[in-house]
């Protein structure tokens, strides 16, 4: 399992030159790159048409490699960034849900925050692009799969594993640095769903929160946080299909 030693051991998190922290941001945005290119034309396109689709998860691919290129260009494996095998499977599953149930209530949270509390009324999340979900169970079935693959694991792999620790390494020494790389995550997190509107965001940043936090707090135990973020994706998508909302 990943922890703090092995990552200064290794050059992540130390004393680093700003020859060295402009490398890391370099490193950082070479992993983005395919999200800032095809995953905003996937949204563009619309993530509801197949064609927007194919460039949200062809975008996650090119980054999940990207970012394996450039962990084993610092001797890194996806095992260091927290993909070992857990020290116990059932503790882990029952963490994530633990976290999944933190998730929810974030969220409802925000929601009550934007909608209820007066004077930050704001429009509530666009699901628009999720209409056609509702009542057609083949299509739930492809978003469960998604839920399960490319989406949670792509998200976690890239934003709370990657970042997460890109981020720390460049406030080396700083008291609260991993709080500032946590902070830091979770803010890009929900920009990243920007097409979600500004409740959208907000909403994503508190759930990137608790994953990033769940993550961090397990020893990064990436496993916890997939199964918090699958978990939380399958209730939204049958939410969704069910038509409650």
């Amino acid at each position: 399992m990943l922890n703090k030693n092995s990552l200064k051991a290794r050059g992540w998190v130390g004393q680093w030159d700003d020859k060295k922290r402009v490398g890391i941001l370099s490193d950082i945005l070479i992993v983005f790159a395919p999200l800032l290119v095809f995953g905003v034309l996937g949204e563009w396109l619309g993530d509801d048409t197949s064609v927007g689709a194919v460039f949200i998860n062809l975008a996650y691919l090119l980054s999940v490699g990207a970012a394996t290129v450039v962990l084993r260009s610092r001797g890194l494996g996806w095992r260091d960034m927290g993909l070992a095998r857990p020290g116990s499977w059932p503790k882990t599953i029952l963490l994530g849900f633990g976290v999944a149930v933190g998730a929810l209530l974030a969220s409802v949270a925000v929601q009550v925050i934007i909608q209820v509390i007066p004077g930050m009324e704001i429009a509530p999340r666009d699901q628009s692009s999720y209409d056609a979900l509702n009542g057609n169970l083949p299509l739930l079935i492809l978003y469960l799969a998604a839920a399960w693959t490319s989406i949670t694991f792509g998200e976690e792999m890239i934003y709370r594993a990657f970042l997460t620790n890109g981020l720390a390494a460049l406030f080396p020494g700083k008291k609260g640095q991993w709080a500032l790389a946590l902070i830091g995550s979770s803010v890009i997190f929900g920009l990243a769903h920007f097409s979600w509107g500004l409740a959208g965001i907000l909403e994503t940043m508190a759930l990137g929160f608790v994953f990033g936090s769940a993550y961090l707090m397990s020893g990064r135990n990436l496993w916890v946080s997939i199964i918090a973020h699958g978990l939380a994706n399958t209730l939204g998508f049958i939410i969704l299909f069910s038509g409650m909302v």
